[in-house]
Protein backbone atom coordinates (compact mmCIF):
# COMPACT_ATOMS: atom_id res chain seq x y z
CA UNK A 1 0.00 0.00 0.00
CA UNK A 2 1.68 3.41 -0.51
CA UNK A 3 2.77 5.31 2.14
CA UNK A 4 0.91 8.53 0.89
CA UNK A 5 -2.78 6.08 1.37
CA UNK A 6 -2.18 6.90 5.09
CA UNK A 7 -0.62 10.27 5.09
CA UNK A 8 -4.13 12.41 5.85
CA UNK A 9 -4.42 10.10 9.05
CA UNK A 10 -1.25 10.35 11.14
CA UNK A 11 -0.24 12.96 13.44
CA UNK A 12 2.35 15.80 11.84
CA UNK A 13 4.49 15.04 14.57
CA UNK A 14 7.21 18.15 14.16
CA UNK A 15 7.39 17.20 10.11
CA UNK A 16 9.21 14.32 8.30
CA UNK A 17 7.06 11.71 6.20
CA UNK A 18 8.03 8.85 7.96
CA UNK A 19 10.50 7.34 5.72
CA UNK A 20 13.81 6.47 5.92
CA UNK A 21 15.50 9.29 4.44
CA UNK A 22 12.62 11.68 5.77
CA UNK A 23 11.56 10.53 9.04
CA UNK A 24 9.02 11.59 11.26
CA UNK A 25 10.25 13.88 13.93
CA UNK A 26 9.71 13.88 17.47
CA UNK A 27 10.92 16.99 18.69
CA UNK A 28 8.64 17.55 21.87
CA UNK A 29 6.11 15.90 24.52
CA UNK A 30 3.10 16.87 22.00
CA UNK A 31 5.12 14.79 19.67
CA UNK A 32 5.81 11.58 21.52
CA UNK A 33 2.15 11.89 23.37
CA UNK A 34 1.15 11.86 20.05
CA UNK A 35 3.39 8.69 19.00
CA UNK A 36 1.50 6.89 21.76
CA UNK A 37 -2.04 7.79 21.01
CA UNK A 38 -1.64 7.04 17.44
CA UNK A 39 -0.77 3.86 18.29
CA UNK A 40 -2.57 2.86 21.29
CA UNK A 41 -6.14 3.64 19.56
CA UNK A 42 -5.13 1.47 17.09
CA UNK A 43 -5.06 4.46 13.93
CA UNK A 44 -1.88 3.05 13.28
CA UNK A 45 -3.30 -0.37 12.74
CA UNK A 46 -3.03 -0.39 8.96
CA UNK A 47 0.28 1.47 8.40
CA UNK A 48 2.30 -1.26 6.96
CA UNK A 49 4.96 0.25 3.66
CA UNK A 50 5.78 -3.41 2.96
CA UNK A 51 1.76 -5.07 3.12
CA UNK A 52 3.47 -7.52 5.36
CA UNK A 53 0.44 -7.76 7.42
CA UNK A 54 2.14 -6.53 10.23
CA UNK A 55 0.92 -2.77 10.28
CA UNK A 56 1.39 -0.40 13.48
CA UNK A 57 4.26 1.66 12.06
CA UNK A 58 6.03 -1.51 10.15
CA UNK A 59 8.71 -0.15 7.71
CA UNK A 60 7.96 3.78 8.76
CA UNK A 61 11.00 5.60 10.72
CA UNK A 62 10.85 8.04 13.44
CA UNK A 63 13.51 10.24 14.56
CA UNK A 64 13.86 12.27 18.04
CA UNK A 65 15.05 15.47 17.62
CA UNK A 66 15.80 17.12 21.35
CA UNK A 67 15.81 16.13 24.66
CA UNK A 68 12.37 15.53 26.11
CA UNK A 69 11.04 16.10 29.71
CA UNK A 70 7.94 14.11 31.05
CA UNK A 71 7.32 15.83 33.69
CA UNK A 72 3.86 16.09 34.84
CA UNK A 73 2.81 13.56 31.99
CA UNK A 74 0.88 10.40 32.68
CA UNK A 75 2.57 8.55 30.61
CA UNK A 76 1.36 5.56 28.53
CA UNK A 77 3.76 3.17 27.09
CA UNK A 78 4.19 3.71 22.84
CA UNK A 79 1.53 0.43 22.06
CA UNK A 80 0.76 -1.87 24.66
CA UNK A 81 -0.53 -5.19 23.75
CA UNK A 82 1.19 -8.01 21.39
CA UNK A 83 -2.47 -9.18 20.14
CA UNK A 84 -3.71 -5.60 19.32
CA UNK A 85 -1.53 -2.17 19.47
CA UNK A 86 2.51 -2.84 19.31
CA UNK A 87 4.72 -0.53 17.61
CA UNK A 88 6.73 -2.08 14.72
CA UNK A 89 8.26 1.01 13.24
CA UNK A 90 12.02 2.17 13.47
CA UNK A 91 12.66 4.68 16.90
CA UNK A 92 15.74 6.54 16.46
CA UNK A 93 16.25 8.68 19.35
CA UNK A 94 19.13 10.22 17.91
CA UNK A 95 21.86 10.17 21.18
CA UNK A 96 18.74 12.22 23.07
CA UNK A 97 17.50 11.85 26.69
CA UNK A 98 13.48 10.99 27.71
CA UNK A 99 13.32 11.90 31.19
CA UNK A 100 11.02 11.99 34.32
CA UNK A 101 8.25 9.89 32.73
CA UNK A 102 6.13 7.98 35.26
CA UNK A 103 3.31 5.87 34.49
CA UNK A 104 1.13 2.52 36.33
CA UNK A 105 1.26 1.30 32.86
CA UNK A 106 -1.66 0.24 30.33
CA UNK A 107 -3.73 -3.18 30.16
CA UNK A 108 -4.87 -4.51 27.42
CA UNK A 109 -8.59 -6.08 27.04
CA UNK A 110 -6.50 -9.54 28.07
CA UNK A 111 -5.36 -8.09 31.30
CA UNK A 112 -1.58 -8.28 30.22
CA UNK A 113 0.12 -5.21 31.71
CA UNK A 114 3.31 -3.36 30.53
CA UNK A 115 5.15 0.12 31.12
CA UNK A 116 7.81 1.48 29.66
CA UNK A 117 8.81 3.98 26.68
CA UNK A 118 7.26 1.53 24.92
CA UNK A 119 5.28 -1.29 26.19
CA UNK A 120 5.58 -3.68 23.28
CA UNK A 121 7.98 -3.64 20.28
CA UNK A 122 7.47 -6.52 17.62
CA UNK A 123 9.43 -6.52 14.21
CA UNK A 124 11.09 -2.92 14.63
CA UNK A 125 13.60 -1.13 16.00
CA UNK A 126 14.56 1.10 18.76
CA UNK A 127 18.36 2.72 18.83
CA UNK A 128 20.11 5.46 20.38
CA UNK A 129 17.51 6.32 23.09
CA UNK A 130 18.55 7.56 26.81
CA UNK A 131 15.63 7.08 29.81
CA UNK A 132 16.86 8.71 32.27
CA UNK A 133 14.88 8.71 36.38
CA UNK A 134 11.79 6.72 34.96
CA UNK A 135 9.39 5.38 37.58
CA UNK A 136 7.43 2.52 36.16
CA UNK A 137 4.93 -0.06 37.57
CA UNK A 138 2.47 -2.39 35.84
CA UNK A 139 -0.47 -4.55 37.80
CA UNK A 140 -1.32 -8.02 35.31
CA UNK A 141 -4.94 -8.42 35.83
CA UNK A 142 -4.42 -12.36 36.50
CA UNK A 143 -1.98 -12.55 33.07
CA UNK A 144 1.88 -11.54 32.92
CA UNK A 145 3.17 -7.97 33.65
CA UNK A 146 5.66 -6.75 31.59
CA UNK A 147 7.95 -3.16 32.76
CA UNK A 148 11.26 -2.38 31.12
CA UNK A 149 12.79 1.31 30.88
CA UNK A 150 12.86 1.21 27.46
CA UNK A 151 10.20 -1.44 26.63
CA UNK A 152 7.78 -3.60 28.50
CA UNK A 153 8.48 -6.28 25.55
CA UNK A 154 11.03 -6.91 22.78
CA UNK A 155 9.58 -9.62 20.71
CA UNK A 156 11.35 -10.08 17.15
CA UNK A 157 12.85 -6.67 17.61
CA UNK A 158 16.38 -5.00 17.95
CA UNK A 159 17.58 -2.37 20.57
CA UNK A 160 21.02 -0.50 19.98
CA UNK A 161 22.96 2.20 21.56
CA UNK A 162 19.86 2.56 24.32
CA UNK A 163 20.57 3.09 27.88
CA UNK A 164 18.12 3.19 31.14
CA UNK A 165 19.47 4.76 33.95
CA UNK A 166 18.39 6.42 37.58
CA UNK A 167 15.06 4.84 37.24
CA UNK A 168 12.64 2.89 39.76
CA UNK A 169 10.97 0.01 37.58
CA UNK A 170 8.09 -2.92 38.96
CA UNK A 171 5.57 -5.15 37.51
CA UNK A 172 3.20 -6.61 39.49
CA UNK A 173 0.41 -9.22 39.57
CA UNK A 174 -2.97 -10.34 41.00
CA UNK A 175 -1.97 -14.23 40.57
CA UNK A 176 0.33 -15.05 37.25
CA UNK A 177 3.69 -14.16 36.31
CA UNK A 178 5.36 -11.13 35.89
CA UNK A 179 8.87 -9.65 35.19
CA UNK A 180 11.00 -6.60 35.06
CA UNK A 181 14.16 -5.21 33.76
CA UNK A 182 15.80 -2.07 33.15
CA UNK A 183 15.92 -2.18 29.21
CA UNK A 184 12.88 -4.30 28.66
CA UNK A 185 11.23 -6.41 30.79
CA UNK A 186 10.45 -9.40 28.25
CA UNK A 187 12.49 -10.96 25.58
CA UNK A 188 11.39 -13.13 22.39
CA UNK A 189 14.01 -12.93 19.99
CA UNK A 190 15.71 -9.59 20.74
CA UNK A 191 19.09 -8.32 19.38
CA UNK A 192 20.76 -5.99 21.74
CA UNK A 193 24.17 -4.33 20.99
CA UNK A 194 26.06 -1.46 22.99
CA UNK A 195 22.96 -1.22 25.64
CA UNK A 196 23.72 0.40 29.15
CA UNK A 197 21.77 -0.20 32.44
CA UNK A 198 23.14 2.08 35.56
CA UNK A 199 21.96 3.13 39.32
CA UNK A 200 18.27 1.23 38.47
CA UNK A 201 15.82 -0.14 41.38
CA UNK A 202 14.06 -3.56 39.91
CA UNK A 203 11.57 -5.08 41.44
CA UNK A 204 9.21 -8.37 40.50
CA UNK A 205 6.98 -11.00 42.29
CA UNK A 206 8.29 -13.78 39.73
CA UNK A 207 11.21 -12.72 37.45
CA UNK A 208 13.74 -9.50 37.68
CA UNK A 209 16.80 -9.07 35.98
CA UNK A 210 19.35 -5.79 35.76
CA UNK A 211 19.11 -5.88 32.03
CA UNK A 212 16.22 -8.06 31.27
CA UNK A 213 13.62 -9.66 33.38
CA UNK A 214 12.76 -12.63 31.13
CA UNK A 215 13.88 -14.64 27.83
CA UNK A 216 11.58 -17.18 26.19
CA UNK A 217 12.89 -17.99 23.09
CA UNK A 218 10.67 -20.63 22.46
CA UNK A 219 11.17 -21.82 18.95
CA UNK A 220 7.68 -21.96 18.21
CA UNK A 221 7.47 -18.38 18.48
CA UNK A 222 9.20 -18.04 15.40
CA UNK A 223 11.41 -14.95 16.16
CA UNK A 224 14.55 -16.97 16.86
CA UNK A 225 16.91 -16.61 19.71
CA UNK A 226 17.17 -13.49 21.92
CA UNK A 227 21.34 -11.87 21.72
CA UNK A 228 23.23 -9.35 23.87
CA UNK A 229 26.28 -8.05 22.67
CA UNK A 230 28.28 -5.64 24.16
CA UNK A 231 25.70 -4.96 27.10
CA UNK A 232 26.50 -4.38 30.90
CA UNK A 233 24.23 -3.76 33.88
CA UNK A 234 26.07 -1.80 36.81
CA UNK A 235 24.67 -0.52 40.79
CA UNK A 236 21.22 -2.04 39.88
CA UNK A 237 19.01 -3.93 42.94
CA UNK A 238 17.18 -6.70 41.94
CA UNK A 239 14.12 -8.00 44.09
CA UNK A 240 12.13 -10.90 43.58
CA UNK A 241 9.54 -11.85 45.92
CA UNK A 242 6.08 -13.96 45.79
CA UNK A 243 3.52 -14.07 49.03
CA UNK A 244 2.38 -17.29 47.23
CA UNK A 245 3.04 -20.59 49.16
CA UNK A 246 3.38 -22.05 45.19
CA UNK A 247 4.69 -19.03 43.85
CA UNK A 248 8.37 -19.39 42.42
CA UNK A 249 10.73 -16.13 42.46
CA UNK A 250 14.16 -15.75 40.27
CA UNK A 251 16.64 -12.50 40.60
CA UNK A 252 19.81 -12.26 38.18
CA UNK A 253 22.29 -9.77 37.97
CA UNK A 254 21.32 -9.48 34.17
CA UNK A 255 18.51 -11.82 33.52
CA UNK A 256 16.12 -13.04 36.21
CA UNK A 257 14.99 -16.15 34.08
CA UNK A 258 15.51 -18.02 30.54
CA UNK A 259 13.75 -20.68 29.08
CA UNK A 260 16.06 -21.38 26.54
CA UNK A 261 19.20 -23.95 27.23
CA UNK A 262 21.77 -20.97 27.34
CA UNK A 263 21.80 -17.55 27.11
CA UNK A 264 23.58 -15.67 24.11
CA UNK A 265 25.41 -13.76 25.15
CA UNK A 266 28.79 -11.94 24.07
CA UNK A 267 31.55 -9.63 26.18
Amino acid sequence: VPMTEFAAEAPSFSGGTGTEEDPWLIASQKDIIALAEFLNSGNAEMFDTEAAGIGNCYGYYFRQTADIDLTGVTWEPIGYSGNYYYFAGNYDGDGHTISNATSTGKNDADGFATAGIFGWVAFGSVENLHVKNANFVATGHNEYSYVGGIAGVCYGSSIKNCSVVDSSLESRRDNNNNCAGSIVGYSTGGTFEKCAAENNQLKTMAYGGGFVGETDDDPAYGAGKSIFTNCYVANCSVTSKTDEVQGVSFAGGFVGEMTDSALTIQN
